[in-house]
């Protein structure tokens, strides 16, 4: 079977194409400025271009990535099936993390760019007059090769490169991880045979940021100070429902793999 992955050199993109040609799949990465998308159909495509923890700094190029870079190819481009990678990010504001419920977003404060072009992403598929578009909310991937800007990364070198790691969120501060493995293996069978349009792609259980501190702290024998100002940064559990039944989905614990974790991350080689 024939995928394309768009941002292929990106964390979860390299980990998809490794993955994809595991399982004996025809597998081309590709970038939107490659002419020659256009001239032959892509068969099933997944979208990874994005940027994550230097949104803030990058807005224009957020926009690019998740909504004009998309438009580009939803357009002109002819695929058997295409998943947009988009973000449980976007249930920040809501009570709620059902895929149909109301989402809320607030234009005034900049830290909501991310997800209003995430959802912007996410409207323009669902806007498409193109089959079998699905769109999969991801939660916080980790595993060796992630963003070295994210909370758990930076985290875990802090402490391997500085033995001191010094927090701004509170130990009580929770939210879902999910294993690079778990993300890899369910975006294939939903981009193959997803059922909806719109899944969570998540563990479905918070890790507090307590239970990584003192993972950490005993692998690295790092010094942990919480900063007088922290402040609690809590996320809703993540409803998995829809692909644990459609899929049988059952995620890693992440609790379990948290050692490995740290450690895959402590003894990666930086370029």
């Amino acid at each position: 079977m024939k995928f394309s992955v768009f941002g292929s050199n990106g964390f979860i993109g390299s980990n998809m194409v490794n993955f994809l040609k595991s399982q004996n799949h025809e597998c081309d990465k590709l970038e939107p400025d490659d002419e020659k998308i256009f001239d032959q159909s892509l068969g099933n495509v997944i979208y990874c271009i994005g940027l994550t923890a230097d949104f803030r700094e990058r807005p224009f190029d957020t926009v690019e990535a998740h909504v004009c870079l998309l438009h580009k190819i939803l357009k002109a481009c002819k695929f058997d099936s295409f998943l947009y990678l988009s973000s449980t990010r976007v249930y920040s504001n809501s009570t709620s993390t059902n895929e149909r419920d109301r989402l809320h977003v607030e234009p005034t404060n900049p830290d909501s760019l991310y997800n209003i072009s995430k959802l912007m992403g996410e409207s323009l598929c669902l806007a498409s007059k193109s089959q079998n578009i699905r769109i999969a909310r991801l939660s916080n991937v980790v595993g060796i090769g992630g963003n070295h800007n994210d909370f758990l990364n930076s985290l875990i070198h802090d402490a391997n490169s500085n033995k001191k790691v010094l927090l701004h969120t509170t130990p009580t501060s929770e939210k879902d991880y999910i294993h690079i493995d778990d993300v890899v293996k369910i975006l294939e069978k939903i981009a193959i045979n997803g059922k909806e349009n719109l899944y969570n792609v998540a563990s479905g259980t918070n890790t507090k940021v307590i239970e990584i501190i003192n993972e950490i702290k005993n692998i690295t024998n790092c010094k942990i100070d919480f900063s007088s100002d922290a402040v609690e940064n809590s996320f809703s559990k993540i409803n998995i429902e829809k692909i644990q039944k459609e899929f049988n989905f059952k995620p890693t614990p992440f609790c379990s793999k948290l050692k490995d974790v740290i450690l895959e991350i402590k003894n990666e080689k930086i370029i």
